[in-house]
């Protein structure tokens, strides 16, 4: 028999961090050796914030439209598109790289891999 879940009204069910994972608090953050992970964490979080900030179908569609001109544009800069999404695409994989599985973290990396990959050939004028 499937085991029944707690319905949650906001749509997420209530997890808590392992301890490790919680953030300390600031009197003994500024204290603590600080890894580069924590520090990559730390300066990805105002652009975080911000994009956040944005309405919500906004960064999608500037991606969809900024993939739709590097593919469909002739001309050899048209590249740059693809390059600029293909680096987004890297930072957010490299962000949420603890939190995916496996399997995830393979798919992410081919598709950063491709797009990056379109990118410097439509550059090069071979695409």
């Amino acid at each position: 028999m499937a085991k029944k879940r707690a319905h949650r009204p906001e749509g997420h069910p209530k997890v808590q961090p392992p301890a490790a994972a919680r953030r300390p608090n600031r009197a003994t953050a500024a204290h603590a050796p600080r890894g580069a992970r924590a520090r990559f964490e730390e300066a990805s979080r105002p652009v975080l914030m911000r994009m956040r900030a944005l309405p919500t179908f906004l960064l999608p569609m500037v991606l969809a439209v900024a993939l739709f001109l590097g593919l469909v544009i002739r001309a050899p800069w048209a590249g740059l598109f693809l390059i600029v999404i293909g680096l987004f695409l890297s930072w957010l994989t490299a962000l949420s790289w603890p939190a995916v599985s496996p399997a995830s973290r393979l798919v992410r990396v081919v598709v950063d891999a491709a797009v990056l990959t379109l990118g410097v050939l439509k550059l090069l004028g071979r695409l």
